[in-house]
């Protein structure tokens, strides 16, 4: 079974939705920590992690459909691990941030353990995304059938 609609998977579309919101959680804690004075940007970034757990429900069910519809012993197998532990990982962090910054206030500039959980988490993202990259542009997870996919 696949996650599809349409033959289109739906992991790579839903997936856009978290990172965006982490990453622009990590540029408002950023932007924040440029303009201290303002509490409008660490309750951007609260925001954007909150919503960014939220919307990482779907892209993970889809992610784990897909997962699981590969056999033990496809090649991309390790790979699509790797994806998975990287990805978890990193909703892991961003969650424990915005857990963090639940407990200490939205609107006050988050504190060390916050930034370093956002940030740890945002590295986790980007080895994550590039083992996906990998998933569909080496092994064809996802690609039209007819051109070489599966």
């Amino acid at each position: 079974m696949r996650a599809r609609i349409a033959g289109h998977p739906l992991h790579p579309a839903l997936v856009h939705f978290p990172v965006g919101l982490w990453l622009a959680a990590v540029l408002w804690d950023g932007v924040g920590w440029w303009r201290s004075n303002e509490v409008l940007w660490p309750q951007m970034s609260y925001w954007c992690l909150a919503l960014g757990l939220a919307a990482a429900l779907p892209a993970v069910a889809t992610g784990l459909v897909e997962y699981f519809a590969l056999n033990s012993d496809d090649p991309a197998i390790d790979t699509a691990t790797a994806h998975m532990m990287a990805m978890a990982g990193s909703a892991a962090l961003f969650g424990a941030s915005w857990v963090v910054r639940a407990k200490t206030g939205i609107a006050v500039a988050p504190n060390g353990w916050a930034l370093a959980l956002s940030l740890i988490g945002a590295s986790a993202l980007a080895v994550g995304g590039w083992l996906g990259g990998a998933l569909v542009y080496r092994y064809g997870i996802g690609r039209d059938e007819g051109r070489g996919g599966r």
